[in-house]
């Protein structure tokens, strides 16, 4: 069988599912879907929320705030994008802040953006690869006879698993492949559990805010220690110059575990508990008069699996040769933007080899670390600056 002729499905259409997809294609193998359930576009966790406010359309990230490039594979991925006008630098001030202290700034770290929000970056991966998008993966089985996978009724010859939490485990927990099942249980949980030998997932809360009149701040962004908030961040330095101002702020891990509902079905009291908490809480960190602080907007989410508290590191994916099946994800890496694309890149080429014979299990044995990162993820530093991803 050629390369062309080879099937992949993808399941997940994050950064680590576009990237495996994109660079399969480079490798010859272009016969593959990536499924995604977003109704809107694909991106996972790198997504943004357009909304109007007062007759205007305001860019707001929800999940993902920034990215850092400290990886070179990683930065010829950033050049192709920057190429294609989806990422740029982001020039803003961001700091460590603390009640009642001044604002320090974080330093030695160059940010990037998307150019319409987070969500250009997937939108421009995606221009390279096959979606299916708003589509509910329902099961998936390896027949042991002809030796392929059976993915909602369609025949592949190879399954990709680009995502995680409880869905992920529950579409492998019948699957034929119980070694992967096994990497895929999750628990959920603000604080490592000791001893645990299964992934483990924070929460967080997101509130999305827009005021009437600029704060006056003179920083853009803040690493936040308070004990419900971990992040500030001004959306409108980010993408647009206008006198009203687009907050994206997001909870510490014990906050959203103290306030976990199930996120598909927020009560609206708890919304409005979390809404009237969390604008406490931005009022106090950025020293502003609660009274004076009114919101012309506000929307609230649960970000239920949000970044992963231990990282499956070694490898930078997982598959297990005797079923063409794998793995990838931050979670394999380093849970950030650089770490999915990583653990992408690396699955692609594992099963290019495998195509050509090389029958050898990845990552199967290996044993999830401990990793302390913020809240919203890692951001790995280019210390040695020995390359502009930019050129």
């Amino acid at each position: 069988m050629s390369e062309k002729e080879i099937s992949v499905a993808i399941v997940g259409g994050g950064i680590s599912g576009l990237v495996c997809a994109a660079r399969l294609s480079q490798l010859g193998i272009t016969n593959s879907v990536v499924f995604d359930t977003g109704k809107h576009a694909p991106g996972g966790r790198c997504s943004s929320r357009y909304i109007t406010v007062n007759g205007k359309l305001h860019i707001f990230d929800h999940a993902v705030q920034f990215f850092t490039v400290s990886d070179q594979r990683f930065a010829k991925i950033v050049s192709f994008l920057n190429n294609k006008k989806a990422v740029r630098i982001w020039p803003g001030r961001i700091v460590r802040l603390r009640v009642d202290k001044e604002p320090e700034d974080v330093k030695n770290m160059q940010v990037f953006i998307g150019t319409r929000g987070m969500q250009s970056v997937p939108e421009c991966l995606s221009s390279l690869v096959h979606v299916e998008g708003d589509t509910w993966v329902s099961s998936v089985l390896w027949d042991t006879v002809i030796k392929k996978w059976n993915v909602n009724d369609r025949w592949f010859d190879y399954l990709v698993v680009a995502h995680n939490g409880k869905c992920a485990a529950r579409l492998m927990a019948d699957s034929g492949a119980p070694e992967i099942h096994n990497l895929l249980k999750v628990k959920f949980g603000p604080v490592l559990s000791p001893h645990t030998h299964v992934m483990q997932l924070c929460s967080l809360w997101v509130l999305l805010l827009a005021l009437p009149h600029k704060m006056a701040l003179s920083y853009d962004a803040a690493f936040v220690e308070h004990s419900d908030i971990s992040w500030i961040g001004n959306n409108t330095s980010k993408y647009s110059e206008n006198q009203m101002e687009c907050w994206t702020v997001i909870s510490t891990k014990t906050f959203a575990a103290n306030h976990k509902v199930p996120q598909e079905f927020i009560p609206p009291s708890k919304e409005k508990e979390v809404t009237r908490l969390l604008l406490n809480g931005f009022a106090e960190v950025t020293g502003t008069d609660r009274k004076t602080l009114t919101p012309c907007f506000t929307k609230v989410q649960l970000w239920g699996a949000a970044n992963p508290l231990n990282v499956l590191q070694g490898a930078g994916c997982v598959f297990q040769a005797s079923c063409n099946v794998g793995i990838c994800g931050d979670w394999l890496v380093s849970p950030c933007v650089e770490g999915a694309a990583v653990s992408g890149l690396a699955l692609a080429e594992v099963i290019c080899q495998h195509t050509k014979g090389e029958r050898k299990d990845v990552g199967l044995k290996n044993q999830l670390q401990p990793l302390e990162t913020a809240a919203i993820g890692a951001f790995p530093l280019n210390k040695h600056l020995f390359f502009n991803p930019l050129k």
